[in-house]
């Protein structure tokens, strides 16, 4: 089991959500601000959690798959942004898929280009 996936169900039993916006609350209700990380070609919102005496980071884009989801969302090759916006973490917006729906939707993208 990955270390992500690991965390994203600690999370999950500590009592972590989520608000139709896409923003996570703690165990205690509040909103967690979080930071956001680049990668090479999109940004994503992630937030941390105390475990056995460190920080460790979760993307909210896999946690809110996985309560919406559960083990599937983990097992699944990838998961995605229906309107491309990788800040957008609403559970409208997220949808479980693989890469050749990322690969189809680029090249559609890049063609309406031309």
């Amino acid at each position: 089991m990955s270390k992500s996936n690991e965390m994203i169900r600690v999370a999950a039993q500590k009592g972590y959500s989520f608000t139709k916006e896409g923003k996570i609350i703690n165990p205690k209700g509040k909103i967690i601000k979080g930071t956001v990380i680049k990668s090479k070609a999109s940004s994503y919102k992630k937030f941390g959690i105390n475990y056995k005496g460190m920080s460790r980071p979760i993307l909210v884009h896999r946690f809110i798959a996985y309560k919406m989801w559960g083990e599937l969302a983990l097992e699944s090759e990838c998961i995605i942004h229906l309107n491309r916006n990788s800040l957008d973490n609403r559970p409208t917006n997220i949808a479980i898929g693989d890469y050749r729906y990322i690969y189809n939707e680029t090249k559609k993208s890049k063609s309406n280009l031309i």
